[in-house]
């Protein structure tokens, strides 16, 4: 088997959380700055740690206090702001079924993803969750995903990497991975997502993956 794990990012390619992280922005703003951002300013940085994401917005004094008001507000409405996307939970199944070891390589930290996984019931497929606190550096680098290939002990040459953001693919390019493939309901900008992340693979919806991996291990 040629293909043998699959690292996801977690928010906007297993779960809807686009309203939950513009909502949390906009709050922030208005709460700190009095102002209104955007939409196409807040998704631009989509898929970077908050504190990354922040610094392209204030100073570097102003940071923490957005990023404060943003986990406060994170926090309160998560669990009822958060969606599924569909055959999410069927692919997952199906692949696990195949033997393909699954892992979450997110910019969020740890405990925060695991709640989400938990919310939308995925949490048993996944074998590891690699976060921005577990990191020295964070995704485009590859550490995070090189992390997740150590946790599921397998060879980068065996892993594909999906995501909705270039950071998430430009990692897993940079860690080595044997492909990568971007989701077409993306909140980014899908000219910037081909250029700057340059997927081998687009998925439609995310049952389109098992395609994909049959195809890869048929060949072998």
């Amino acid at each position: 088997m040629k293909i043998r794990g699959v690292l996801f990012d977690l928010d906007g390619t297993l779960i809807d959380t686009v309203d939950l992280i513009i909502k949390a922005f906009e709050h922030s703003f208005a709460v700190c700055l009095n102002k209104k951002m955007p939409h196409a300013e807040l998704v631009k940085y989509f898929g970077l740690p908050l504190r990354s994401a922040m610094r392209n917005y204030v100073n570097e004094n102003q940071v923490e206090e957005l990023c404060a008001v943003y986990r406060e507000f994170n926090l309160k409405h998560h669990d009822e702001l958060i969606k599924p996307f569909a055959g999410v939970k069927e692919t997952l199944a199906e692949l696990q079924q195949r033997g393909i070891k699954m892992a979450v390589v997110t910019s969020k930290k740890v405990p925060m993803a695991k709640r989400g996984l938990q919310c939308m019931e995925l949490e048993n497929y996944i074998e590891t969750v690699i976060g921005c606190d577990i990191c020295q550096y964070h995704k485009p680098h590859p550490e995070p995903m090189a992390k997740a290939l150590a946790a599921l002990n397998l060879k980068a040459d065996e892993c594909l990497c999906i995501g909705d953001s270039p950071f998430d693919l430009q990692s897993g390019q940079a860690a080595g991975c044997y492909g990568t493939a971007a989701v077409r309901y993306t909140s980014f900008d899908w000219q910037q997502m081909l250029g700057e992340g340059n997927p081998d693979y687009i998925l439609e919806e995310m049952p389109d993956l098992i395609k994909i991996i049959d195809d890869l291990n048929n060949k072998h």
